[in-house]
């Protein structure tokens, strides 16, 4: 039998922590914060605009860093679908019930059924992407030599990351130029995932050295909101007016903010908790719930709105974000249990059956 492999606590400390910035850029992305002036508030906001994708680019960099030494599992996948399908039709019998949500066609009661193919959750319909893809991701790694991955790796990185960066002043964003998707985006991050696990890169060979890097890129991706504020009439006349143009997750800065965070808790060194672990795995549940068809009735009863005005904005993001946490890991925790009990039932069952039908 198999030894089960243990899980990093290092690195499913850092999935927690990213989630937690989802959560926390969720706050202020949802809450209808509208900018009109730069003042302490909406400079808070600004600044965690840049957590969400940050987040998002780590949880496929850890894709990347594994699955290049992984192997593909269908039943994993089935698995990973029938989390979605579960926490989506739950989400959406509260929000029937609530009255907050409506279905009037038949196709719809149809459609309920496919959240990944309909891409109700664009995050978790990416993830399923790149998994179901990844075994031939691999083999394309696998055969490629150092040089060979280099180039390719310059070539995405150019295309995606590099030319949008500085093109997207002129429409606002970085992700609309060269026929960029998210999937694309997914697919470069998990290539670049894959690499620092093959060919660890020197200049993130300590963690001073990474924590370094990551400062410098986030201070930079920070200042650039009262640049771009102050300097708004020059830079509304090439094209852009968002003051946080950095926090798409394809931009330079971005990408070594995302990089060098990884780096850093890649080289921490934790004795496998179980705990840290088993709070990391919920962490697919807290996303689908915290930003389904559920998310503008939470985000109102939380009052979001209303604190993005007020005092204490900060104090409110952090406390709201691990509120939202610990409260949905509690479902994904019962979710997880029942799915064992089911198991060692359905387990003894087959036991029960192969027994008698051994003994006749």
């Amino acid at each position: 039998m198999s030894k089960k492999t243990v899980r990093q606590s290092n690195i499913e400390l850092l999935r927690i922590i990213s989630m937690l910035l989802i959560i926390s850029f969720h706050y202020v992305y949802k809450s209808g914060y509208v900018f009109e002036t730069l003042n302490l508030n909406s400079f808070i906001v600004k600044v965690f605009y840049l957590f969400g994708e940050l987040g998002v680019n780590i949880f496929f960099l850890i894709t990347g860093y594994f699955m290049i030494d992984g192997k593909f599992s269908f039943r994993k996948l089935i698995h990973l679908l029938l989390e979605i399908e579960f926490y989506h039709l739950i989400s959406m019998a509260i929000a029937l019930n609530l009255g907050i949500h409506s279905i009037y066609r038949k196709r719809d009661w149809f459609l309920l059924f496919f959240p990944t193919i309909l891409n109700d959750y664009w995050f978790v319909t990416v993830y399923v992407l790149v998994y179901l893809f990844s075994p031939y991701f691999n083999i394309l790694i696998q055969n490629l030599k150092k040089k060979d991955y280099q180039k390719l790796l310059f070539i995405l990185l150019t295309v995606f990351c590099i030319i949008p960066t500085f093109f997207g002043f002129f429409y606002n964003t970085s992700e609309t130029l060269l026929n960029y998707s998210r999937l694309i985006w997914a697919i470069v991050i998990y290539f670049v995932g894959a690499y620092l696990k093959k060919y660890p890169i020197k200049y993130y060979d300590t963690i001073p050295k990474s924590i370094l890097w990551g400062s410098l890129s986030f201070l930079l991706m920070v200042l650039a909101i009262p640049i771009i504020y102050y300097f708004r009439d020059i830079f509304s006349k090439i094209g852009t007016e968002e003051v946080a143009y950095f926090w798409t997750p394809n931009n330079i800065l971005m990408l070594i903010t995302s990089v060098s965070l990884f780096e850093v808790f890649l080289k921490i060194k934790i004795k496998p908790n179980r705990m840290i672990n088993k709070i990391a795995s919920t962490t697919l549940g807290i996303y689908i719930l915290h930003d389904g068809k559920l998310n503008t009735y939470m985000w109102s009863l939380l009052k979001t709105k209303e604190h993005l005005q007020g005092e204490h904005l900060i104090l409110y993001i952090l406390l709201s974000s691990i509120i939202i946490f610990i409260s949905f890991a509690i479902v994904d925790f019962t979710r997880q249990g029942i799915d064992t009990i089911c198991r060692k039932l359905i387990q003894k069952w087959k036991e029960k059956k192969n027994s008698t039908a051994l003994s006749t």
